[in-house]
């Protein structure tokens, strides 16, 4: 009968087992695309928050915006080329790109709204109640000094005006000569129109200066004596909420006889776009006037 051989059993150690560790690479571009994502955030929100305050121009305020949507899109980029390693290779870094492409996103937000509102607007940045007989400036507003301007060369607007961004950041004009686009206006802002009252031009004086208190509108001058004069015009600035976009806007008050007739213009300091800001503002203005004139005199009239 045959012998059987004994079977050899495998080595081992008591209850260890040898493992081989396993180490996975560290994706390069998910380790920098939080740091872009980072930059381009704090971009838009430090210009934003500086030309609110009046710290810089809006020249300013768009090549920092252009600066951050660079930033923003390069964190982007480098969060799908994460996606792509961690799908491909099976590279670390998945949440390190997704939270950069979160904040990336949150960075090109307000840039694209701005840039669909531009698209549904009309070219314009200067909007009148007379079209006619337009109410002309006599201060014309320069512009403050801002933390860069004192740079030379002025590498910024000649980058900006390199990216076709020149509607964004082009400064408008106040004197006599120039003019709203009459066809412009009629057809986007139809309901835009001036006010005639049944009381004096000193009354009505009052009213309008009130007015432009309660909404924010800073008075940088006036022309004419009320009761002296036929025409007496008030400027001010006015600035959008969020951006703190300026416009310079004057209000005329012309005697006639026993009535007073109102109108208004309103020019953005930069942009050949308003955003529909000027139509808003005077008619915000005027619907506050209606209300002041009704409740100074009960039996004015209403337009």
């Amino acid at each position: 009968m045959a012998k059987t051989q004994p079977v050899e059993q495998p080595f081992m150690l008591d209850n260890y087992y040898i493992r081989r560790k396993t180490s996975r690479r560290h994706s390069r571009s998910a380790r920098y695309a939080p740091a872009c994502a980072f930059i381009g955030f704090c971009l838009l929100v430090v210009g934003v928050a500086l030309h609110r305050f009046s710290l810089i121009q809006q020249p300013d305020l768009v090549f920092l915006v252009a600066l951050s949507v660079f930033f923003a899109v390069l964190a982007l980029l480098l969060s799908v080329k994460s996606f792509y390693n961690l799908w491909r290779s099976g590279d670390t870094g998945g949440r390190r790109a997704l939270r950069a492409s979160f904040l990336a996103i949150l960075t090109l937000v307000p840039p694209a709204l701005v840039l669909v509102q531009i698209s549904v607007t009309p070219r314009i940045h200067d909007i009148s109640t007379d079209l006619e007989n337009s109410v002309q400036f006599n201060t014309v507003m320069s512009n403050e000094p801002d933390l860069l301007q004192g740079h030379e060369p002025n590498f910024r607007i000649r980058m900006l005006s390199y990216l076709g961004l020149n509607d964004l950041i082009a400064e408008n004009s106040l004197t006599s000569d120039a003019v709203p686009d009459m066809l412009q206006q009629i057809s986007a802002y139809p309901e835009v129109s001036g006010r005639q009252y049944d009381s004096a031009q000193d009354h009505v004086l009052k009213a309008v200066l009130k007015v432009m208190k309660e909404q924010g509108i800073t008075a940088t001058g006036s022309a004419g004596v009320a009761g002296e004069d036929i025409d007496v015009s008030v400027e001010g600035v006015a600035k959008t909420l969020i951006l703190g976009l300026r416009s310079d806007l004057a209000v005329r008050l012309r005697d006639e006889a026993e009535q007073t007739t109102v109108d208004m213009r309103a020019v953005s300091r930069y942009g050949r776009y308003d955003l529909g800001f000027n139509a808003a503002l005077i008619e915000s203005f005027f619907n506050a006037l209606d209300l002041e004139m009704r409740n100074a005199v009960p039996d004015a009239p209403e337009e």
